[in-house]
């Protein structure tokens, strides 16, 4: 069987794990973040809309989720594995998933991926920022600055940096962009950029410490 057609079945088998209803949700663009609870309820949150009930999971459909995302991600779900974390095959979203013992029942949130990106303007046209905060990110762009982006989840913190990095792009296009994570959120348009991401036995400190020899012009650490 090809790597091509080995992944196909793999989604399609997690995608039959998740359900139409969590399915539907990921491919809502106005969707956020989905999660459920030890109890078995579901919940979703929306761009501007807060976090609404989406019904319910029975644990064991919740099992087979975690299940399947374990297996799209090589390892192994199980009492003595009972936190998933990574990338899912479908879209890229993240995905934390719980066993117990850590919890009283099988539990997960997926972070989707954010799928388009808002340029600076956008944030002054929609008031979000003034212009003379896109200008002073800008400066700082010019300069080389540091820039450090915070906040609480769900803030925006990554589609903020998104729009940073595409004004990098922008303003430098023949720079070299080395972008550090934990999982793939960074959207990236530069020609020249490599792309890190941590592993169970690889933290940030060591990417950190590789990229040095990589000769960036920029590091972005997500």
């Amino acid at each position: 069987m090809t790597a091509s057609r080995s992944h196909l079945r793999l989604v399609r088998k997690l995608q039959d794990a998740l359900g139409e209803t969590i399915c539907s949700a990921l491919e809502d663009t106005s969707v956020v973040e989905i999660m459920l609870n030890p109890d078995g309820r579901l919940f979703v949150e929306r761009l501007g809309q807060g976090i609404d009930s989406m019904g319910t999971l029975q644990p064991g459909a919740a099992e087979i989720i975690i299940g399947s995302v374990a297996h799209a991600l090589q390892t192994e779900a199980d009492e003595d594995q009972p936190i998933i974390s990574g990338e899912l095959p479908i879209g890229g979203h993240r995905f934390e998933g719980l066993l117990p013992p850590v919890v009283a029942g099988p539990s997960f949130t997926i972070r989707k991926r954010a799928s388009r990106l808002i340029p600076l303007e956008d944030y002054v046209r929609s008031a979000i920022m003034t212009t003379a905060q896109a200008v002073l990110i800008q400066k700082a762009i010019k300069a080389r600055l540091n820039i450090v982006i915070s906040g609480g989840t769900g803030s925006g913190k990554t589609t903020l940096a998104n729009a940073v990095i595409a004004e990098m792009v922008r303003t430098a296009p023949e720079h070299r962009l080395v972008i550090l994570e934990d999982t793939a959120e960074i959207q990236c348009a530069a020609e020249n950029a490599v792309q890190l991401h941590t592993t169970d036995t690889v933290d940030m400190a060591r990417l950190l410490k590789s990229t040095m020899r990589l000769r960036p012009d920029r590091i972005i650490v997500g």
